[in-house]
């Protein structure tokens, strides 16, 4: 049962520590990997339908399904996490085949994402900033990164449709209110944040286990995301000479998918079970190196492998597109959050 009698090092998260500790003694099992056989959700009742109850079988559950991972997420501390994981696998079956359809927002039907396929209510801008990472790149995006000239001429082009006629409007109000139209047709700078879970997994290694490392819920939740910036309230002048931006909106845009690169190992997710996650350095290693060749998808084992609880599987993100077309089910989903209304003290001016 055992691949080798040797044990290997992980590393483990305590509650009452937050950050990966070095521990001694998994071992690889010669075990198939993680379970795709539970059934997905039940698919939410038609809108209009408020009555209808989508009914779930009762199954036997294996000893670790890949729909457990939220929960595991939740005993880790990251309850949004685990929240939009539940989301994707609830959804309808939806996916970007290639970076461009992904940019364009089209599905592997060659159809835009229909309208459930974005969510604007999960993330909040307020919950974002609590996160020391995200509030320092925002602040230097309201400082500086508005004001540089390529984020004037994109907002010069933005604008020049308004030239000829003095106005003052609210983007969100010519917008319709819609998040999407907001982002499509007046996005004027954007600035990055984070990583990945993987990324994380990667830098851990990286640092040489010098910092924790540990993925917290902003992670697991949108891994690397961006904030992008949109006029509020513009005014042009009489002459129509002059756009005057007295203040924007801010917010993330991001997608949730498990997109790897074609011909990739895909990316380690770490170990899971019921219990959480480890990181077993050997596959993060292998991993960032990019060598399949050598790349050891086991579970391993703490402790005695009878116990609930004690093998941990290996998690990548093509175990979430295999999950997706067994079931076809799966929605791959754009995030955007809530609008932060920001006066500027420094109005933004450009010419038209």
């Amino acid at each position: 049962m055992y691949l080798i009698d040797d044990e290997l090092p992980y590393y483990k998260t305590d509650f009452f520590a937050p950050r990966w500790n070095y521990r001694q003694g998994c071992k690889p099992l010669n075990l198939p990997g993680i379970s795709f056989d539970k059934p997905p959700p039940p698919l939410p009742p038609p809108p209009k339908d408020k009555t209808a109850r989508a009914k779930q079988d009762v199954i036997k559950v294996p000893p670790f399904d890949i729909q457990e991972i939220p929960d595991a997420m939740r005993l880790e501390q990251m309850p949004i996490a685990a929240k939009l994981m539940e989301r994707w696998f609830a959804g309808v079956l939806n996916y970007a085949p290639t970076d461009a359809d992904l940019k364009a927002e089209k599905n592997q039907r060659g159809e835009p994402y229909p309208p459930s396929m974005y969510d604007t209510t999960s993330i909040k801008m307020d919950w974002v900033l609590r996160y020391k990472r995200a509030e320092v790149i925002y602040l230097d995006l309201l400082k500086s990164r508005i004001y540089r000239p390529a984020a004037l001429d994109r907002l010069r082009e933005r604008l020049l449709p308004f030239k000829n006629s003095a106005t003052q409007f609210d983007s969100w109000a010519l917008c319709r209110n819609s998040m999407s139209m907001l982002h499509r047709h007046f996005h004027l700078q954007f600035a990055g944040v984070g990583s990945s879970l993987s990324q994380k997994i990667g830098e851990f290694m990286d640092s040489q286990f010098r910092n924790n490392g540990v993925p917290d819920d902003l992670t697991g939740a949108l891994g690397s995301f961006n904030f992008y910036v949109a006029p509020a309230d513009v005014r042009i002048g009489v002459s129509g000479s002059e756009a005057v931006v007295s203040s924007v909106y801010v917010y993330v845009k991001d997608s949730y998918d498990f997109t790897d690169k074609p011909g990739d190992v895909s990316q380690y997710l770490g170990h899971w079970s019921r219990k959480g996650v480890i990181v077993v350095p050997y596959n993060g290693l292998v991993g960032q190196l990019n060598v399949p060749t050598l790349y050891l998808p086991y579970p391993v084992a703490r402790g005695n492998m009878r116990g609930k609880g004690n093998v941990y599987y290996p998690v990548h993100n093509k175990d979430f597109r295999q999950w997706a077309m067994k079931h076809q089910r799966g929605g791959d989903f754009i995030i955007f959050s809530n609008r932060k209304c920001v006066r500027l003290r420094e109005p933004i001016r450009v010419k038209l």
